[in-house]
Order: structure tokens, then C-alpha cells, then sequence
């Protein structure tokens, strides 16, 4: 495993809280992405649930599968976003603006002090992750270690130990 997969993998949200923190933006998009389902996606699939019904075989119809199994899943995701927006507190960039220490809603450049490598990270809530864009959960262990930290973090998760050093931050 290279040292980019693992810091990936530290990057992964492993628990579940009640509060969802949220960005604006990100609040928006799941109520964009929520109205989608409801109003568009979730009837074109029983449309083409229903057509699938009226070719006749029911035991071969790929076409009914599939279209169950979409169904399935965005009846899923409009649950997932439910969820989120049942508790959820948006993150106030000015009150990460004030803190002389890393918050949710910090933006952070940090080095990893084995081979000088260089990540730019945003922390955000757990709904809005994405390692591949910087973007890391409040809930992930890398996380976790920095928030409240001015410096030098040493990260120990499961047997690796990391020691990593703060180059900037801002809110």
C-alpha cells in the first residue's frame, strides 16, 4: 500500500454522529439533489417499472430488474438525505475565521513529514467528503487529530503513526 493510499484510507469517516455540519453550499445541493429524486428521477424509474410490467415475462425482463434495482437505490439516497437534513448545523465560516486553532470549516495545508508531501484539505461534515477534492470529514481520524491542533499533529490510527506539520491555515 503507497503512503497516498494510506492517507486516504485515514481520511475515511468511520462513525456516525447526530449533527451533521453542513456548508451552505452543501446544504443547497442536497436539497437540489433531494428535489431531483422526488420530482424527476424517482418517476421516470416507475414509469419504466411500469413499461418493463406491460412487456409480459416477468421471469427474463432485464429492463424491469434494472429499473427495480434504480428504483431501489434512489429510494435510498432520498432516505440518506432525509436523514442528513433531520439534524444538521451549517458550518459559519466566521466562526473558524476567529480561532487561532483548526476547526470544521478550516482550510489547512499540511506536510507529511516522512517524504515532504503536501495536501491541501477542507474539513467539512461527513456528508460532503471527498478525499479526491480535498474535501475531508470532521469524523475522519486525520480529522479528528488536527482539529483543535496549532502545529505539529502526530497521527497514530490502527499501527501506522504519522507525524505531520501544519503549513497554514484559513478560514
Amino acid at each position: 500500500m503507497t503512503k497516498t493510499e494510506i492517507f486516504y484510507l485515514l481520511l475515511q469517516s468511520y462513525t456516525l454522529r447526530m449533527t451533521n455540519y453542513i456548508t451552505k453550499e452543501g446544504l443547497k445541493e442536497l436539497n437540489d439533489e433531494l428535489k431531483n429524486i422526488i420530482e424527476v428521477k424517482l418517476p421516470q424509474v416507475l414509469d419504466a417499472i411500469n413499461k418493463a410490467l406491460k412487456e409480459g415475462d416477468l421471469s427474463e425482463n432485464a429492463a424491469l430488474d434494472s429499473s427495480k434495482l434504480e428504483r431501489d437505490n434512489l429510494v435510498a439516497r432520498e432516505g440518506e438525505i432525509r436523514d442528513i437534513l433531520k439534524g444538521y448545523e451549517i458550518i459559519e465560516e466566521s466562526s473558524a475565521k476567529g480561532s487561532k486553532t483548526i476547526k470544521i470549516g478550516s482550510h489547512v495545508k499540511i506536510q507529511y513529514s516522512q517524504d515532504n508531501s503536501v495536501f491541501d484539505l477542507f474539513i467539512v461534515g461527513s456528508s460532503e467528503s471527498d478525499a479526491t477534492a480535498g474535501k475531508i470529514s470532521n469524523e475522519s481520524p486525520l480529522a479528528e487529530a488536527i482539529l483543535g491542533k496549532k502545529k505539529v499533529i502526530k497521527l497514530k490510527s490502527h499501527s501506522i503513526t504519522m507525524l505531520l506539520k501544519l503549513l497554514s491555515k484559513k478560514f
